[in-house]
Parts: C-alpha cells; structure tokens; sequence
C-alpha cells in the first residue's frame, strides 16, 4: 500500500511540473530567423511580457525597432538569442534586420496589448 501511495504521489508531482512548464512554453514568444526570413513576423504579446529572437540561421542578425528600442540586439551570432520585455502598450513596434534592411522576409510587428486593468473591490464594513 506504502509503495501504491509513492507511486501516486510521484504521477501527481510528475503531472503538475509538466502542466507548469506547458504554460511556460504557451506564453513564450519566441521568433527564429533562419536561411528564409523570420518565422513569427507579426507577434501579439501583453505589456510587460518577452520576445525572444533566436539565430538559426548561419549568418549574423541584428534587429532593431524604431519605435521600441527595448526590441534592439546586439549582433546575434548564430545560435545566439536576444530575449526583451516590452514596455507598456497598446503600441505596434515595427522591427527589421539591420543587417539586411531592404529584406522584407526580416521584418514584421509586435503588437503589445495593453493589460487590462483588475477590477476595484469595495469592502462594505459590517
């Protein structure tokens, strides 16, 4: 019975870190430029929340954004990755390869929402 109650306890530890890591995966945004452009060029992430730029490619990137200087990376490398926050919405932030400017398969959008504010709760005395 001792070893039954293990096992369970061990499937339940094992079932809430995966659910956790899957909500952790869900809400990363992450964008990959490779050999053939941007893979995400047009994200919708909430203030506050991170993007994250990933090399694949063989040859360095660098992004920036005219809007959204939180946006802008140093040279990536491959296999190099840029992750940022954004600053507090509603915005769009327009964002290209600054080493490949006129090449429209690196550029594209982030649209940061703007979080919407909680409720207020009046607690009525007794």
């Amino acid at each position: 019975m001792k070893a039954l109650s293990r096992i369970a306890a061990l499937l339940f530890a094992a079932a809430a870190s995966c659910a956790a890591l899957r909500s952790q995966l869900h809400d990363a945004t992450i964008a990959v430029l490779d050999g053939s452009g941007i893979s995400s060029p047009a994200m919708s992430v909430e203030s506050g929340d991170t993007v994250t730029f990933l090399n694949g490619d063989s040859s360095p990137h660098q992004i920036y954004s005219p809007e959204c200087p939180e946006l802008d990376s140093t040279l990536l490398r491959p296999g190099e990755s840029h992750r940022t926050a954004l600053g507090a919405g509603p915005k769009i932030c327009h964002f290209q390869d600054l080493l490949a400017p006129s090449a429209g398969a690196y550029s594209g959008t982030v649209e940061v929402r703007q979080v919407a504010p909680e409720p207020l709760s009046i607690d009525t005395p007794s």
